[in-house]
């Protein structure tokens, strides 16, 4: 446990450490103000039980002739009114710390799980390849939450009870050691053996319920991506079954420690006020005075019920944070994981090639695999040209454009532009210059204009922008001709739009920040050979001339292209014009005929 809070205040930040330490002090005032509620009682019973004690203490006495009380029933009720004040306020300022304590930890919630969200952004490329998004999503939003609600709250919580049975303790030791020790040692060592009875199973429980937490996440997220394709078949049934026994344990397990943290507070009860009664029949039969009884019981029973709510709620947070550690170890070990600093794509000027692009020597192994899926490849892009990546699937098109694209670092070998060797820090740069479309583009649930500018403020879009964009793509008279235009609302994951449209809004979304380099990963797959031809006559009339690099598996996508690379099990093992590589290569004339299904020729 103690490990575990090491952990958590190496997370917070130097701000949130200082505001710690102001936690703290209203922590002690509040303790301090609980024993003072505590001690106003005893004067007012004493006084109640005795009404000579007004003659025979200092400072009643001064109160009482000061004030020109003329009544002792009068000055009683004075009294009872003063006690309601301290009690009053005791009240409102332990609301107060209340208010700063769920304010603090929730402002945690939100840095942590901004910091979180920020630091799976930084990862490179290659984690989201070997990660699921389920873990990542339920991390930022659930276990960052679990941290605040079961380790940072309840930790807060444990130091106020702490606080505030130390403080009472202290007052009721000075007033009657041996009723203070009997009255503290029943309800901390009820509670103590309770929680050493059930700490291990609520960590136990704690882990469990992340892993619940997780399926959850991974098998709803896996349905609603799927609807199409299950409502279509009838295959529903095996993943509402699957998140049902996902749920099923998540919710057993969080009844279960609900329970546990609940239960003493009732066993309690009849502890403490069984021992309350005890002590009243203790001092009725010593014999002991009314007047000497009455504020003896009354200060008991009064402090019994502020401390019975301290160790219940030490009890409750400890609980908590036996079940939250779990969390705590998730969210630090991935906040503490390596990661590349995250850049402004506002601030950073293109870096733009002027000659050529090139992959020199380039192999590169996916983690956790031992084969590489590109070997020794080398291969030259000059600047303006179009140029293509054919081969069969899986033969490592797809991997060559995502090292070009600097989004997976090669393993040997690197990337040039112009000769020089793109590296970590110019790596931003290279990729402004870049636009993007791969074969199943995602579209946001919001407008057409605010899809195409894709990650921009909607006041700061460029309208000018989107429609030259969309003219390119050639989908701004389908657009002109929609009832909201630009402003039509495409639904999630741009159901409302075609196939064709959706892909067409992405090849306008690459197009918006003008790039100099345009890579297609299947983008026109979906779209009939009319809209691609004009498409790419667009793209070939633009000045200056970009530099596109396709994927294609139709041969009408790519027979006119300057340059084509065959690829072959991870290895470049042909390169040339299409008429050249036509007319020398019958591994080319096959791959073509397979590519557009029927006999092919010049």
């Amino acid at each position: 446990m103690i490990a575990a809070y090491r952990k958590l205040l190496s997370l917070l930040s130097p701000r949130e450490k200082s505001r710690l330490g102001w936690v703290f002090l209203i922590i002690l005032g509040r303790a301090l103000l609980e024993v003072v509620g505590i001690a106003s009682v005893f004067p007012f019973l004493s006084v109640v039980g005795n009404p000579d004690l007004i003659y025979q203490n200092r400072l009643l006495k001064w109160l009482f002739t000061t004030l020109g009380f003329l009544s002792i029933n009068r000055f009683l009720v004075f009294l009872g009114f003063l006690v309601l004040v301290v009690l009053i306020c005791t009240n409102l300022f332990s609301a107060f710390s209340e208010w700063v304590l769920y304010r603090f930890s929730w402002m945690c919630n939100y840095s942590l799980s901004r910091r979180l969200f920020s630091a799976y952004l930084a990862r490179p490329y290659v984690f989201f390849l070997t990660q699921n998004s389920a873990t990542v999503q339920r991390n930022v939003l659930i276990e960052v939450r679990h941290v605040v609600d079961g380790m940072i709250i309840p930790g807060i919580n444990v130091l106020v009870g702490i606080a505030v049975i130390i403080c009472i303790s202290a007052f009721l030791l000075g007033v009657n050691p041996l009723l203070g020790l009997a009255v503290l040692a029943i309800i901390g060592l009820a509670y103590g053996s309770i929680f050493l009875f059930v700490r291990q199973r609520l960590r136990r429980l704690g882990q469990v319920r992340a892993e619940a937490d997780l399926q959850r996440f991974k098998i709803s997220g896996e349905t609603f991506s799927t609807i199409k394709f299950l409502k279509l078949t009838g295959r529903i049934n095996y993943f509402l079954d699957q998140f049902a026994k996902a749920s099923h344990k998540f919710s057993n397990v969080m009844a279960k420690h609900m329970l546990m943290g609940r239960i003493p507070r009732y066993a309690l009860d009849i502890v403490a006020f069984g021992g309350l009664l005890l002590v009243v029949l203790y001092l009725l039969v010593t014999h002991q005075a009314l007047g000497q009884v009455l504020p003896v019981i009354g200060l008991l029973g009064f402090a019994s019920y502020r401390l019975l709510p301290a160790f219940q709620q030490i009890f409750s947070g400890l609980s908590q944070i036996r079940f939250s550690q779990a969390s705590v170890d998730i969210i630090y070990s991935d906040l503490q994981a390596p990661s590349q600093p995250l850049s402004s794509f506002e601030i950073i000027k293109p870096f733009s090639a002027k000659e050529k692009i090139e992959l020199r020597n380039v192999s590169f192994t996916y983690p956790g695999s031992n084969r590489p899926v590109v070997s020794k490849v080398s291969l030259v892009i000059p600047v303006g040209a179009s140029v293509a990546l054919v081969g069969k699937t899986g033969s490592g098109k797809t991997t060559i454009a995502d090292i070009i694209l600097g989004l997976l670092r090669p393993n040997e070998g690197g990337l040039y532009v112009d000769n020089q060797k793109l590296t970590d820090e110019l790596l931003p740069f290279w990729q402004r210059s870049l636009g993007y479309v791969p074969q199943d583009v995602y579209l946001l649930d919001d407008t057409i204009a605010a899809n195409i500018a894709f990650g921009i403020p909607k006041d700061k879009i460029d309208m000018e922008a989107v429609i030259e964009a969309a003219k390119i793509a050639n989908i701004h008279d389908f657009v002109a001709n929609l009832p909201e235009g630009y402003n039509t609302r495409v639904g999630e994951r741009g159901m409302r739009l075609s196939g064709g449209e959706r892909q067409r809004v992405g090849i306008a979304r690459a197009l918006y920040h003008d790039p100099q380099v345009l890579v297609l990963d299947e983008a026109t797959s979906a779209l009939d050979s009319v809209t691609e031809t004009k498409i790419f006559q667009a793209l070939k009339t633009l000045k200056p001339k970009k530099t596109l690099i396709i994927i294609a598996h139709r041969m009408a996508t790519v027979q006119h292209c300057d340059i084509i690379y065959v690829v072959e099990q991870g290895r470049i093992v042909d390169f040339g014009s299409y008429s050249e590589l036509f007319a020398r290569s019958a591994h080319f004339r096959k791959l073509m005929k397979a590519m557009d299904g029927s006999e092919v020729s010049l």
